[in-house]
């Protein structure tokens, strides 16, 4: 089982590698069979390479986006769950919105499945 301070230092190079635009590194926090539903009730993306590729055309949109933690990772089991505030730049549009992420981290320290909870009603304007 990962250790609660593994599961922190992901999200934080979670948050780290979104707001470098660094997908790769995204990419590589999940499992070969990962699934993230971004937002909960959306489609889930199923294996790494579909999250990458969901990740990439996510910022491919947006001319820069930040992720910044509004709150303290929580992590119990195999379970974080953490606020995050997606600053996002689309030319001279600035947007945020906040955002509750849950993760599961598999034995191997890997996430195994995301969960985004937010709708279009937790996007404004910066």
């Amino acid at each position: 089982m990962p250790t609660v301070e593994h599961m922190r230092d992901v999200v934080a190079r979670y948050t780290a590698a979104h707001s470098a635009g660094d997908v790769d590194a995204v990419a590589a926090l999940f499992a070969t069979d990962a699934v993230v539903a971004d937002p909960v009730d959306a489609p889930e993306h199923v294996g790494r390479e579909a999250v990458r590729n969901f990740f990439a055309g996510t910022h491919q949109m947006c001319d820069s986006m930040e992720l910044v933690a509004t709150g303290a990772v929580r992590a119990v089991g195999n379970w974080a769950a953490v606020p995050l505030k997606a600053v996002t730049k689309i030319g001279d549009l600035q947007l945020q919105v906040e955002i509750i992420y849950v993760f599961t981290f598999g034995e191997d320290g890997l996430i195994s499945d995301m969960r985004a909870y937010w709708t279009a009603d937790d996007i404004r304007p910066v």
